[in-house]
């Protein structure tokens, strides 16, 4: 996966993959890895938050404690999808993150300009008390190239498992 990333950055001298850890300190992590002109940043709720150049892919990454995590996704989904233009989802399938089950939930979310964005989440289960969230966020403005290394980007998470 990490070849076809790197293979879909523009063809510039200086185009090049890093790898983010996130939390840091802690296990199970996710590790990302980004092209170089894409941000990361932590905001103070701790989810890893990741950016393309022009803002038009987001993608939010986090942890959620819970007692029990398998039976939580749908209502952890529907909590993060509050906003969507369809209640709750237009679509849930069976997803996986480094062998981590659980589900990925489409739907269309109108963000407070009231621009409509294209949202793809994916809760996986990890252990028995967390659940790992990956939630990706298109603009309607972004290129077709830049969806094509958003996907790549978001196809190539990676959870570190704790001891």
């Amino acid at each position: 996966m990490l070849v076809l990333l790197a293979a879909a950055l523009p063809a510039t001298a200086n185009a090049q993959l890093r790898e983010v850890f996130h939390p840091k300190a802690e296990l199970p992590a996710f590790r990302c890895a980004l092209p170089d002109d894409w941000t990361s940043s932590v905001d103070a709720a701790g989810n890893l938050l990741l950016a393309n150049r022009g803002h038009g892919a987001n993608f939010s990454l986090s942890f959620v404690a819970s007692a029990q995590p398998r039976e939580a996704l749908d209502t952890l989904a529907k909590a993060i999808l509050a906003q969507a233009v369809t209640t709750p989802w237009d679509s849930r399938e069976p997803a996986e993150i480094s062998g981590y089950r659980g589900f990925k939930y489409t739907a269309r979310v109108r963000n407070p300009n009231g621009t409509e964005v294209r949202t793809e989440i994916l809760l996986v289960a990890v252990g028995d008390r967390q659940i790992a969230a990956a939630s990706m966020l298109l603009s309607p403005r972004l290129s077709s190239a830049d969806e094509t290394v958003a996907r790549l980007v978001h196809a190539a998470i990676r959870i570190v498992p704790g001891p």
